[in-house]
């Protein structure tokens, strides 16, 4: 193998989640690597880059965004525009054939970094690619984002076959991870032995997490309020209800007036949004997990944990009509899923090859 330059592109505490198994595999083998981050999230804090994986080494943003989609889209061209100059100096020492840019997934940091990469014409390592909904407007804007960084990417790293055959006549190479780089980070989470106080706590009792919070499904107002009202009489009549209350699902909440109604719940338990290690050692526990979350279904899906999907259609495959149900937003498929849950259960997938080396091995291939 040959030493290559390797940059990290990274933009959200998502993809930081899904590509620092590879940070840690590259650091294993004693390989070097530069983290880019481009401000979309703040990394900086996080919890991951304290595993003795490399900290931030640049940073091309640091201004607070608004997340609307005027918000997201200004920043996004602000930050491009600064980037170019702002990188200049550290990619003048590379070339295509010995430098790769790893982007992840589907967010605008995501297409921003295959711009940059493609300017500055480094080897292009898409992580999670072929994913695909085939409708523009759902999820907006991330199916125009998978199909602009395909068709920039050299290297297409994809979680399965399905993946695979989404990106069959698109340019460059084709790599099966077999299973989803998550599936390395899920087992490096459950390794942890230093459980938080709220995993202690939820451990005495039966449980299902609740998450709500995708733009679409708040934005609908009776579907808000129809889904709560059925999910909140369901923990009082059944078992308890971690909600983990995102930012603008409590705004929606407040919005609509049920956010007092919610606390004063005695079956139902909010907490904010968990660090990724707590949150996998939760779900770990719980009966089941109710969600509009597309990482939170491939997450069941490795745990074989039962797994709702508050969505009109998924662009993932990962345990579909096994542990998975997609209700399309019909209530009936809710209120049977609710009442035979247990039929879900499945057993956990067990890693065969980690999906990390497997990207390594092509990375850094000759």
């Amino acid at each position: 193998m040959i030493q290559k330059n390797i940059f990290f592109f990274i933009g959200t505490t998502a993809e930081l989640i899904k590509v620092f198994p590879i940070m840690r595999e590259l650091d294993r083998q004693g390989r070097t690597y530069k983290v880019i981050a481009s401000g979309q999230n703040r990394l900086d804090k996080e919890i991951i880059l304290k595993t003795g994986v490399n900290p931030v080494d640049i940073q091309l943003s640091n201004i607070d965004i608004s997340q609307s989609v005027l918000g997201l889209f200004s920043w996004f061209f602000s930050t491009t525009l600064k980037s170019l100059f702002k990188l200049r100096t550290v990619f003048r020492q590379c070339h295509k054939k010995n430098s790769l840019l790893v982007i992840h997934g589907d967010t605008i940091s995501t297409v921003m970094g295959a711009f940059l990469g493609t300017v500055f014409r480094l080897n292009i390592v898409h992580i999670e690619a072929g994913l695909r909904s085939y409708d523009f407007f759902n999820p907006f804007p991330e199916e125009i984002d998978r199909m602009l960084v395909s068709s920039l990417s050299d290297m297409h790293c994809c979680p399965n076959y399905w993946a695979m055959n989404n990106v069959k006549n698109k340019s460059g190479v084709k790599v099966n991870t077999i299973q989803n780089t998550l599936l390395d980070s899920l087992n490096f989470a459950l390794s942890l032995e230093d459980k938080s106080n709220l995993y202690k706590e939820l451990s005495r009792d039966d449980f299902f997490i609740f998450v709500f919070h995708r733009q679409e499904n708040l934005f609908d107002e009776a579907l808000l309020k129809t889904v709560f009202t059925k999910i909140l009489a369901y923990s009082k009549m059944n078992i308890k209800c971690l909600l983990i209350m995102h930012s603008p699902t409590e705004v929606a909440l407040r919005k609509t007036k049920l956010l007092e109604s919610i606390q004063s719940q005695p079956n139902v338990r909010i907490t904010g949004r968990l660090s990724y290690f707590d949150f996998m050692n939760v779900l770990s526990i719980s009966k089941f997990i109710v969600t509009d979350g597309g990482s939170n279904q491939e997450e069941s899906y490795y745990f074989g944990k039962p797994c709702l999907i508050l969505r009109k259609a998924t662009e993932r495959n990962e345990g579909l009509d096994e542990n998975a149900s997609l209700s399309g937003l019909d209530m009936d498929k809710v209120d049977h899923f609710l009442i035979n849950y247990r039929l879900y259960n499945r057993d956990k997938v067990e890693l065969e090859q980690s999906p990390s080396n497997i990207i390594i091995n092509a990375m850094l291939e000759e």
